[in-house]
Formats: C-alpha cells, structure tokens, sequence
C-alpha cells in the first residue's frame, strides 16, 4: 500500500476540471479511480442541455475505474451510448458536462456545465490561439473574465500548441497560474474627476471632470492600438466616477470589485482630479486626503481646520494611506498612478513613500511594476502652452497628447521605451513652459529600487550579493533538498451548529496549491470540505513517505476556535465538527497540539505551517504562557543567496504563520481572496525576482506585518509567527521557484 500524491486538480475557470484519460491513485489502490472525457452520442443529450443545442457534448468524468465488461454495457470506443445506465453506475462519478458550438472546422465556444446543469464557464474563440473565459458562481453571477493566450503556455513549456479542438479534451484547458500567467493583461482603470463640491467651501474647478473623462477615452483607445486582439474592448474595464457619483463609498467599492477581479498580468490605472488637503493631528505628521463628494457640504472650518475634526476626516475623505491599504490587494503586476491633486510641495515624496508602504524592501518583495506621474508641488487645473489656455491639467494635457509613435502602456516595458514616454512627456512641459519646469515627474518603481541596492545594499542582509541566475539556484538546491510537499486544506460548509459557512476558504485553498504546485514544484494534496478524520489520515502518509531532505506544508483555511479555560488549546474546525455545545472538549476538531506533535514528527527537515483561521496565533502555545513572542527572527549574515542555501537548508525548520493571533480572521466577501491569502499569494507568485530569485518565509511575514498596520478594518491582519517542536536556531523555510520554461536557462 502506498499513497500517491497527486498534483493539484486542474480547473477550468475555477472549477474542478478533468478531460484526459489518465488512472490516479486513490487510497493506495493503483487504478481504482479514473478522471477523463468522454463524447455523449447525441441521443443521449439529458434534457436540461437540449435547450443550449451544442454541436457535442463531452462528459467530465471522476468515478470508478470502467472495467472492460462494465464499458461495453454503456459505451462505444469513446462515445457514451447509455448516459442513464452510466450515471446509475458511476454513482456520481458524472461531474460535468461541456457543450461545443460550432463545427468541426471551427469551433466557435464550448460551456461548461455543473451535474445540475448551471453554466459555470463560457470559453469564446477569439483565434490566435486564444480563448475569451468566463467565469460564473452557482447564481450566475460573473465572477471572472479575462482571455487566456494558449500558445504562450505552450510554447514556454516547449510542446506543440494544440488546436482548440485538442485543447478542449486535454485535461487542463487552464490552471489558476495559466490565468495569471498566460492571460492578456486586461485593462482596469478608475478615473475620478470632481469639478464642483457642494458648499463654497471648496473653489470649484473646470477642468476635473473632463479630465477624468479624457483619461478614461484616452487609455481605452490606447489599449485598443496596444493589444490588437478580437473586441479587444471587452478586454478594458472602466471605472469612471465623476461628479456626484465620485463618493467615497463608490471609489472604494471600485477598488475593492478591481482587487476580486483583475489578475497579476493586468494593468490598473488610477486618477484622481479634485480636491486634496494635507491633515495633520499631532501639529508633526501631516497627511494628504483627498476629498470625495458629499452630498452635505464641506463646511469652512472643516476645510480649513479639517485637524479638528479628525472622525468626521476618517469618515468622510480618503487618505493616501486608505488608498495604498485598498491598492494593495490589487493583484495587477502593472499600475500607472496620475494625480494632479498636488497641495503641498512634499506632496510626490508623500505620494510616493506611502504606496511604497515606506518599504524598499517589501516593495522589492512584491516586485510591482509601478510608475507614479505626480506634480512636485502644487496641482494646476489648466494648461498655458504657446500663448494658449488649454483647458485640461498640465499632466492631462501631456499624456492626452503622446505622439502617436509612442503608446501610454509602454509605460510598462522594460528598458529605452518607457524612458522615451517619460521623455517626451518632460518634453512637452518644457516647450509649454509650464509655470515651473519640474512641474511634475514620472517615477518608476523598479528602476528606484534597482538603483536603491546598487546604492545602499539591501537591507536584508542574508541574501546580499550579485544576483544570482535561477539555473545556478537549483543547482545549489540540487544536492541540499529532496521533494516537496504540499496538503492544502480549505473548509467553507460545516455541519456544527453555530459554525456558518464560509465564502472564500475553499477558494483560497485552490489558488495556493496551485501556485505551489505549477510555480514551485510541489507536489499538492488538496481537501476541499474534508472530515477530520481524512485530514489526519493525509498526516500521516506523510509521516511514511517524507524524507530527511523534503520539504513539507501545511496550508488551513477555514474557521478556528480557542478555549483558553479548561483546554488551553486552539483548534481547527473540520466540517464534522459537532457545536461547542455538544463537544465541549473539542472531540471533533483538531487541537493545535496534537497537530504540532505529529507534523514535529514528519521526517521532512522543512516543516511550515499556514494558519488563516481564527486564533491561529495560538498555534503558538506561548501566548498560553503570557510570555511575549517575537515578531521576527534574527537572520544570519551571507555573502550571497547561495551561501545562504547552503547554511538554511540543512537546518531543521518548524515555523508556523498565522493571519491573525488570537483574535478572529477576516474571511472576505464571496469570490474575494481572504487578506492573508491575497497577500500569500502576491509574494508566492512574484517568484522572489525582486529578492534574489527566493521567497522566504520572513519575505512573506514582512509583507503581512507591513499591512497590519492598516486602518481599513475588513483589510487588517495581525499575523503571527514562531517556532515550534524541536528546531535548530536561525532556521528558515525557504521556497525555491521552479525555471521558466521557454526561456534560455530550461530545466534538465
């Protein structure tokens, strides 16, 4: 008997998805299961798909192993002839069904279909070898569209590009690091403009909404000449808030639909034109808010007194620092920030330090690709240019008329094309000769950043040195680490009572074994809804196939609980788990302690556990002790990453992080990554370039503690992290991301 790991399950939108035939281990039984793709002759067509009238129909099958007996009773070759004596065999093995529209010679869409006939995915043909995907919950709401470049996949993996009929019986149309890696960045911007403010407090202005409106035209037909692909304009997603409608909860409600929906291939474009005031209320550290509409008027002590009135300023108006926490979980890898909304001098250093998160390092670590055109100083609402007014911002008005040779998205290339936009757009400032000719500057992140360790070093001194090439990395990594495992928990529905079902959990769970498994190596186990008891039953295989060398993580997501009276334990709530009422020891969940014991026991030398449930922090049983933990771990000094592989690796590592310490965790809106997991995932699928081509876990707690210190409530977290069982000083866990494939430097 062995149990046989399997990689985690491929989806199509985000859906279980299974369409090659291919025996999985199940169990310890070689054969006794089998996921594929069938044709269903057309005769058989339940009646619930009849309506949608597909040219075929192929069934997503995951049931029992089809003898060669058992076959011929319902089947053809490959063609089910017999759906209802299949289905009443299979017991539920029929997961899905997927509908193709067209002919033979072209296939125009396929759907994709759930065992209660609910679409949950449309796949377009857009030629080119791509597809338009959309993605839809069990009400039919749209949860995500993007399209999906399949030739690059393919191609950067060295294999055939298929054609889209060959695609649509391979078992993976697309992952969720397919999505964010093989997808068109797609274009999210939100513009906002407000000329007139109610009340006289505030001096109206002319141009802020035109503006806003200009921006939005303008980036939208940028787009359109940028990426030439078919109705490339359902591709742009708009946010245009102008006047009345540019409110506080209408900007924020746009950031947070921006930050579920867009993924890390994406561009975000983000203008703001209005008014702004610098806020201070210690008479030291001013602030700069910038000021929504509000149908009650700003009065004239507010706007001119505003640090007396500090609730009314959190409640009303947005701060750069509110702004930065809702930009943040934004997974778009490319973001361009234009505001002419200047009132301070220091208003581009402020600017630009806050959405920096006042961190070279976590910056560096998430490896955005920013650039931020601000002015220097004050804002102008009209442009003087050869004996002219022109009626737009300085800044608009430069952008608005790039030359046709250049194009606004180049922005986010690498090398001498960015650097000639930002050229030409200085270029035309110094022929307007707007009031001052540092009227505004375009800042590129990256190349600060870059510049930053040339200068200074990096500041995380383990990992100092040259940077070091991937293939010289693994390598390294060769003769030091065995494999790498991954079970992946994520728990939404419960049958206790008082334990309510959960939104994202099971979401969660799904993007982060993806991201182990295709970008670094891992070999997942994914429970989705799992009992307690096969949870445990998953530990200990483990415990029987882990080597010394391995690498091992534990990933829960889902609800926890804590009795700090007669227990003194934390504990994860599994979908069985009875009501604390009728289990008030806790029979039925799993206690923090018995799990450290077993998972000390993993003959794996790296052990991390991922903790987003409530009172995760009590993982650690210092916090029973009242004893203080320690954030972060002091780190040992090399001169180079492959030094510090060397020293890291043959430590024994047992660390555990948590969202939260002993307070609860913030699940997030339906469809929405919970904040620890959209943060998890940022760094995981940056791929440590920004960080010497590693990710460590004190990577991704300097992320987390960065954004602890959040003011927006339902984006705060508190991670915890520590050691446990038995640990050897200055250990690390240490992710090492696979080689791109495609590149010059392909794995052996």
């Amino acid at each position: 008997m062995r149990l046989a790991i399997k990689n985690v399950a491929p989806f199509f939108g985000m859906l279980l998805l299974a369409v090659t035939f291919f025996p999985v281990s199940v169990c310890g039984n070689p054969g006794i299961a089998v996921r594929g793709t069938y044709v269903l002759e057309n005769t058989q067509y339940p009646q619930g798909l009849k309506k949608y009238k597909p040219s075929a129909v192929y069934i997503i099958y995951n049931g029992p192993y089809i003898k060669d007996g058992w076959r011929a009773a319902f089947l053809r070759g490959d063609t089910i002839i017999n759906l209802k004596g299949m289905m009443d065999s299979t017991k539920g093995g029929i997961k899905a069904y997927r509908l193709i529209f067209g002919s033979k010679e072209e296939i125009d869409s396929a759907w994709q279909v759930d065992s209660k006939f609910r679409v949950t995915d449309k796949v377009f043909n857009l030629g080119a070898n791509m597809l338009r995907v959309f993605a839809y919950d069990s009400t039919m709401k749209l949860t995500d569209k993007f399209v999906y470049n399949y030739a690059q996949k393919f191609k950067e993996e060295g294999k055939e590009v298929p054609t889209l009929g060959r695609l649509l019986r391979l078992e993976e149309v697309y992952t969720i690091s397919d999505r964010n890696k093989f997808s068109v960045g797609a274009a999210w911007v939100l513009s906002v403009g407000i000329n007139r403010y109610e009340g006289k407090a505030i001096s109206p202005f002319a141009n802020c909404e035109s503006d806003a409106i200009t921006y939005n035209t303008f980036f939208k037909e940028q787009y359109q000449r940028a990426f030439t692909i078919r109705d490339s304009v359902s591709n742009y997603n708009e946010y245009l808030l102008t006047g009345k409608s540019a409110t506080k909860e209408a900007i924020l409600n746009a950031l947070k639909d921006i930050a579920s929906k867009a993924g890390s291939n994406d561009f975000f474009v983000f203008n703001f034109s209005g008014f702004s005031n610098p806020v201070s209320f210690d008479s030291l550290n001013y602030a700069t808010h910038f000021f929504p509409y509000d149908d009650k008027e700003y009065t004239r002590d507010f706007v001119s007194y505003t640090n007396r009135f500090k609730e009314e300023v959190n409640e009303k108006l947005i701060s750069l620092k509110v702004l930065q926490e809702h930009i943040q979980v934004i997974p778009a890898s490319n973001q361009l920030f234009i505001t002419e909304a200047g009132p301070t001098e220091k208003f581009k250093t402020e600017f630009i330090k806050t959405l920096m998160q006042n961190s070279p390092t976590v910056a560096g670590i998430l490896n955005k690709n920013r650039v931020i055109i601000v002015p220097n100083g004050f804002g102008l609402d009209n442009t003087h240019c050869g004996g002219q007014r022109i009626e737009k911002g300085p800044i608009n008005y430069f952008i608005t008329s790039l030359e046709n040779k250049y194009n606004i998205y180049d922005l986010f290339r690498d090398g001498h094309k960015a650097q000639e936009i930002a050229f030409n757009l200085k270029s035309k400032a110094a022929a307007c000769q707007v009031l001052r000719n540092d009227y505004f500057d375009v800042f590129f992140e990256k190349q600060f950043l870059q510049q930053y360790k040339e200068i200074f070093g990096d500041d995380n001194e383990q990992t100092r040195g040259l940077k070091v090439r991937a293939k010289e990395i693994q390598k390294e990594v060769g003769g030091l680490a065995g494999k790498r495992y991954a079970l992946v928990v994520g728990t939404d529905n419960y049958k206790g009572k008082g334990w309510k079902k959960l939104n994202n959990p099971v979401k969660d769970a799904r993007a982060v074994a993806d991201e182990l498994a295709n970008s670094y190596g891992f070999e997942v186990q994914l429970l989705e809804d799992k009992p307690m008891d096969s949870i445990y039953k998953a530990i200990r295989e483990y415990y029987r196939i882990a080597k010394p060398n391995d690498q091992f993580v534990v990933y829960f997501a889902g609800h926890g609980d804590v009795d700090e009276e007669l227990l003194d334990d934390g504990f994860i709530v599994c979908i069985d788990s009875r009501s604390v009422e009728d289990d008030p020891v806790r029979n039925t969940y799993i206690p923090y302690l018995k799990l450290q014991k077993m998972l000390n026991n993993i003959p794996a030398r790296q052990v991390l556990v991922l903790l987003d449930v409530c009172h995760g922090g009590v993982f650690d049983q210092k916090v029973f002790d009242k004893e203080k933990r320690e954030g972060e771990f002091g780190n040992i000094s090399n001169r180079n990453v492959l030094q510090f592989l060397k020293d890291k690796l043959q430590l024994r590592t047992r660390k555990f992080l948590s969202s939260v310490g002993s307070e609860p965790a913030f699940d997030g809106k339906a469809g929405r990554h919970s904040p620890f997991a959209n943060l998890l995932l940022q760094v995981l699928r940056a791929r440590g370039a920004g960080s010497n081509g590693i990710v460590t876990l004190s990577d991704i707690f300097k992320v987390l503690q960065t954004a602890s210190l959040n003011e927006t409530a339902t984006l705060k977290i508190s991670p915890a992290m520590a050691d446990f069982g038995q640990v050897d000083a200055f250990s690390e866990f240490i992710f090492i991301p696979l080689e791109k494939m495609g590149t010059n430097e392909k794995q052996n």
